[in-house]
């Protein structure tokens, strides 16, 4: 493994370190477990139709306060993940966004009030570092997840949520 990946692992190692998913697993529930590890709202939001424009399939806004990730709607699931760990990785990365990505906010919905934006980012292409890293480490974020420990259950069947969480995945650690 290359020194730069190795260091996004050790990066994303200690960004999680404490969360908690849920199983079966769901970006909605890991996406609240991050709000609460790093004290930031998180909020999950399908991007408009496009009306022809080119948009990126993926975008995340940074308030003050919170962050958001837009992404595409018709897409498979296994690309939306992709797309949402790309941007929480562009978060973890601490990257900032550039100018042109920032046009993009004219061809977005009114929930997006551009004098509250501290930074975008949208996903275009794969020509600079910031989008390289953000892309290997949406990878990486993948594989730890499945990692992760599990939250203990909320519903009153804990018991038969851990069982059966085990019989689908007997060989993970389900504790």
């Amino acid at each position: 493994m290359e020194e730069r990946e190795s260091q996004l692992w050790r990066m994303c190692e200690e960004a999680l370190r404490g969360v908690r998913v849920q199983r079966p697993f769901t970006i909605e529930s890991f996406c609240e477990a991050l709000s609460a590890q790093r004290g930031r709202r998180l909020v999950l939001r399908e991007l408009p139709d496009s009306d022809g424009l080119r948009l990126p399939c993926g975008l995340w806004v940074a308030y003050p306060d919170e962050d958001h990730i837009w992404h595409v709607t018709a897409t498979s699931q296994r690309h939306r993940l992709q797309v949402i760990f790309h941007e929480i990785a562009h978060m973890l990365l601490n990257h900032k966004g550039d100018s042109g990505v920032s046009a993009l906010l004219a061809a977005l919905p009114p929930e997006i009030a551009p004098t509250r934006v501290r930074a975008v980012f949208g996903r275009t292409n794969y020509s600079t570092d910031q989008e390289h890293d953000a892309e290997l480490t949406a990878t990486i974020l993948g594989e730890i997840v499945e990692r992760l420990p599990t939250a203990p259950s909320t519903s009153h069947h804990g018991l038969l949520d851990r069982v059966d969480a085990t019989m689908a995945h007997p060989r993970r650690n389900c504790r």
